[in-house]
């Protein structure tokens, strides 16, 4: 099952769903964690706190992001799990109070500035400067985790297609053969291609396979409309609107 549908079961009550959901999210939350882990090296280091006692809230994690998730948004479940992560975290090492209180929107300051958690112990605002290559290494995971979900899903869809339209769209869109490569392949002619194409896809933009390839598309548009809007991306690739709808059509989205 989905990590959606596990959630949405497990929203409803299901324990048993809620503990799948943790079972087959556990890569996800070790990546999620360690890369918070890492980025506020000090500070766990001055509150004691070791990987072993991270690991202990990856179940509270999920459960928080259970508790939040809405499935009505058409939004990944991984979403939310990344935003629980971060609040379980900052609360393990002591620091929510102190980061809630101070806005770095509202103020300007140094990055000598000690940051003083509940216990009274304090971390130089620079020791919690994002990794870039942390942060990257984060971003693909998640991006493996999204492209890994999207191809279940677009092979739950595309079962629902005869055999030789499903073969064709494997052939078009997964191997990026021409219509006349695929058609040699499947013993068809160009035109057969082209037909089985257009009626494939028409079968997977509509009814069920449409709803359960929105969400997909809601969660590409909401997380990528935000990245390269300054000058440079729009001077170098085009507005991020532009962007977007190119890189949409190209999942077939």
């Amino acid at each position: 099952m989905t990590n959606e549908e596990l959630a949405v079961m497990a929203k409803a009550g299901d324990r048993s769903a809620l503990a799948a959901l943790w079972e087959q999210n556990t890569g996800l939350l070790a990546t999620l964690f360690r890369r918070l882990y890492v980025r506020a090296g000090a500070r766990v280091a001055q509150t004691g706190v070791t990987w072993e006692d991270v690991e202990q809230c990856f179940f509270l994690a999920v459960v928080n992001a259970v508790r939040t998730y809405e499935p009505e948004r058409g939004m990944l479940f991984s979403t939310f799990l990344g935003y629980a992560v971060k609040t379980v975290f900052f609360e393990l090492i002591g620091y929510r109070t102190e980061r809630a209180r101070r806005d770095p929107l509202a103020r300007s300051c140094s990055l000598d500035d000690p940051i003083t958690g509940e216990d009274g112990s304090a971390t130089p605002r620079g020791e919690l400067t994002p990794d870039h290559e942390a942060e990257q290494a984060f971003e693909d995971a998640e991006r493996r985790v999204c492209n890994e979900q999207l191809h279940n899903t677009l092979e739950q869809c595309l079962d629902t297609l005869n055999e030789r339209a499903a073969a064709v769209i494997r052939a078009r869109y997964y191997d990026g053969q021409t219509s006349a490569q695929a058609g040699e392949r499947l013993g068809l002619s160009a035109q057969q291609v082209r037909a089985l194409e257009q009626t494939g896809m028409h079968k997977l933009r509509t009814g069920m396979n449409r709803s359960r390839l929105e969400r997909f598309r809601n969660e590409l548009i909401e997380t990528r409309a935000y990245h390269g809007t300054g000058f440079g991306a729009w001077k170098h690739g085009g507005s991020v609107q532009e962007r977007t709808a190119i890189y949409l059509e190209d999942k077939g989205l």
